[in-house]
């Protein structure tokens, strides 16, 4: 009897010591530091046009397949190394592309390309230069710019969660579809669901709202994502990050009308280490 009240008066305790912990959110990189990290995305589009027998007739002399389907995979192995810091609080880091293909093992950007820049513990990566040998200019540039770009949609938030508390990031999409421009916002909110001194687990959503500004097409279109993620509390990074999302968008003009589907699923995974 003594030991069932002892356990009684314990367990609301211990409930309360979990529901109070704080967890102090803030993605970034730290100085020497390695992060090999593996990213796989897949994606699988159908695009099928409407419209009078003879806009479909043109449609077709011109190559264009009813439905259209394509399906993509991409696999990305990289390896981001970080200096020591300095005593205005930048640290150097290096980026090296060890893989990259698509789904028929083709190479997207070649083995070795490294990409060098400075960061800080409050900010992500400012990318300053490439190396890639025997590939073009403007291919070198391209990885640049998509890098960079990369980087500044990576910037998240810092905040201070409860278990089951969330907060939402609004972020663009551009999706072209037959020479035109839909213009999206994605809300994703993502919820504290379980912490232990190691690791804070996410449950995360997403919805897609159009944003369409051209008066020649009449649109509608709904999106939805689901997914989780792995924060890595000591190297505050993270660890872990799967998506799936679901799009479907209509576009009708007066001569056509286009229908896009689409399924996609995006996974990362890092590892880390200290870089002596």
């Amino acid at each position: 009897m003594k030991k069932t009240l002892l356990l009684l008066l314990i367990l609301p305790l211990f409930n309360y010591g979990l529901s109070a912990q704080v967890l102090d959110f803030k993605t970034g990189y730290s100085p020497e530091t390695i992060y090999n990290q593996t990213t796989i995305s897949s994606s699988d589009y159908k695009v099928t046009y409407t419209g009078s027998e003879k806009t479909l007739d043109l449609f077709k002399k011109n190559g264009t397949q009813n439905p259209s389907k394509i399906k993509n995979r991409f696999t990305v192995e990289t390896v981001s190394k970080t200096g020591k810091i300095d005593q205005n609080g930048n640290f150097p880091i290096t980026i090296e592309y060890v893989k990259s293909i698509d789904k028929k093992g083709n190479s997207i950007i070649p083995s070795g390309t490294m990409l060098y820049g400075n960061a800080t513990l409050s900010s992500m990566p400012q990318m300053d230069s490439i190396v890639a040998d025997n590939a073009e200019e403007s291919f070198k540039n391209a990885i640049f710019e998509t890098v960079k770009s990369t980087f500044s949609q990576l910037v998240m938030p810092q905040k201070k969660l409860k278990i089951g508390e969330s907060f939402v990031q609004e972020s663009p999409l551009t999706i072209p579809i037959a020479g035109v421009n839909i213009e999206m916002v994605i809300n994703t909110t993502y919820i504290l669901k379980s912490m232990n001194s190691k690791n804070a687990f996410f449950d995360i959503t997403q919805t897609y709202t159009m944003k369409l500004l051209d008066n020649r097409f009449e649109t509608e279109g709904t999106g939805t994502g689901t997914g989780k993620l792995i924060y890595d509390i000591p190297h505050h990074f993270i660890y872990e990050n799967i998506m799936d999302m679901e799009l479907d968008l209509n576009l009708k003009h007066t001569d056509f009308g286009i229908n896009l589907t689409s399924k996609n699923r995006y996974k990362q995974k890092a590892q880390i280490s200290t870089n002596n």
